[in-house]
């Protein structure tokens, strides 16, 4: 691709981001803050997240599968995936849904990867406390939320300190519809960033593309609906590039039909989680 067609493509991907995920985000009014302030509210993974223990254990150790909501950065309600979670469940996966602060909150970058690291922390030793025997941990994240599980899952050791439990890095990461190019997000950064201007550091540092090099051992699923109008498939598209380049091994599925918010469906992203997991339950 010349260089003039990777640009106008870099273009028409972030105009479909902004136009997308302006509908479940607002953005911040540009402050001209050189950092993110402080978030207003405290977090507790152990108060806010729900197990869904294995309905029956399986031959061998528990997969313990954590969910993480979309919501733009700006909310980040775990209430959707209660039926991914049930069926999860169902099939021999001890699974976890969480949350995490977002600016709605407060709360900017690096503080919401900070929480779902804690997060996958307390899933991990919840689930042994419930009598699971852990086999691997896979992160799960959607929209918004894929974003920060993939930033999680390549760089652990970045946002796993002072969690009430002991840091795991992910074995595996799963992105469903994920906006993942944090470097064109034009104004939807600040949600995740936080208002004003913000250095490349910053950006790398939340930027999954620019992440893919770290931990090439990593196994990823990518899934983005053909449908989907909010996040164009051309960001999963984008990553999936970048991560099989630094060696990953990557698995995609683009589902037919399937639009933004039915991806993270039972019907739709179960099968294909629990194949590529292997789960038989």
């Amino acid at each position: 691709m010349t260089h003039a067609r990777q640009g106008r493509a870099t273009a028409a991907l972030l105009v479909a981001l902004v136009a997308g995920l302006a509908a479940c985000t607002s953005t911040s009014d540009g402050t001209g803050r050189t950092g993110p302030p402080s978030p207003t509210v405290s977090f507790d993974p152990a108060a806010s997240s729900r197990l869904f223990p294995p309905a029956a254990a399986p031959p061998g150790k528990t997969p313990v599968v954590v969910l993480v909501p979309g919501g733009g950065w700006t909310s980040a309600d775990p209430a959707g995936l209660t039926g991914l979670a049930t069926w999860l469940s169902q099939r021999g996966a001890a699974v976890v849904t969480v949350t995490y602060r977002t600016s709605s909150d407060g709360a900017y970058f690096p503080v919401p990867a900070q929480d779902v690291a804690c997060d996958v922390a307390d899933a991990v030793a919840r689930s042994r406390r419930s009598g699971v025997d852990v086999g691997e941990v896979v992160i799960v994240g959607h929209s918004a939320g894929a974003q920060l599980a993939a930033v999680v899952a390549l760089t652990p050791g970045s946002f796993g300190s002072g969690c009430a439990e002991p840091a795991v890095a992910p074995d595996r990461l799963v992105g469903l519809a994920g906006p993942y190019d944090v470097a064109h997000l034009g104004a939807l950064a600040s949600d995740l960033l936080g208002p004003g201007r913000h250095t490349a550091a910053e950006i790398a540092a939340a930027n999954p593309v620019a992440l893919a090099p770290q931990r090439p051992q990593l196994p990823v699923l990518l899934i983005h609906g053909t449908a989907d109008t909010t996040v164009p498939a051309a960001s999963t598209e984008q990553l999936a590039a970048a991560l099989t380049a630094a060696g990953h091994p990557v698995t995609t599925d683009y589902p037919n039909g399937v639009g933004h918010q039915s991806v993270y469906s039972a019907a739709v992203a179960g099968p294909l989680i629990a194949d590529w997991l292997g789960l038989t339950g």
